[in-house]
């Protein structure tokens, strides 16, 4: 009787099932515990770091809104000055930054100090009054303040504009 499949060798078969494959390893492909793990360390580094880059950009996001608003207060300081001259130069008065809309709680509000200051940009004396005979006079308007968020919360930030004017 002839067998089903044919062999050119004494002990080999052309089986498909017995075709040179090690007996006891299977031939499918898959992934082992060490490769599984590492794929999802691989995932997690990059959504931690994604994470972070998120975190350092809202934190940078939300400095740079109290700059800008900060820079807004003291622009609008600066044209006052400008046109209404030393009706209330040297006044540090307290400026609301950033308000939280929580009207029970103002702790949680950015505040700064807003200080105007007018000097003879010859002699660099301050003016509480206009000089006479008129001369040209620098105007600073700055603005003090500390940071809600990041890294920087502990520090002193201040923006200031200068402008120049003949009372």
């Amino acid at each position: 009787m002839l067998s089903r499949f044919h062999t050119d060798r004494p002990g080999r078969s052309s089986c498909p099932r017995h075709s040179g494959a090690p007996r006891g390893r299977h031939s499918e492909a898959g992934l082992t515990l060490i490769e599984c793990m590492l794929a999802v360390g691989i995932a997690s580094i990059i959504s931690l770091s994604t994470l972070s880059a998120i975190s350092f950009a809202r934190t940078v996001n939300e400095l740079e809104l109290e700059r800008t608003r900060a820079h807004e207060l003291v622009c609008q300081a600066l044209e006052i000055e400008r046109f209404e001259l030393f009706t209330w130069t040297m006044a540090d008065t307290v400026q609301t930054i950033w308000d939280n809309a929580t009207p029970d709680d103002s702790s949680d509000d950015t505040t700064g100090t807003l200080s105007v200051i007018v000097r003879d940009p010859a002699t660099g004396v301050t003016l509480t009054s206009a000089p006479d005979p008129a001369v040209m006079v620098e105007i600073e308007a700055t603005l003090s303040w500390h940071p809600r968020v990041g890294r920087l919360s502990g520090k002193t930030l201040s923006e200031s504009v200068v402008s120049m004017k003949v009372p």
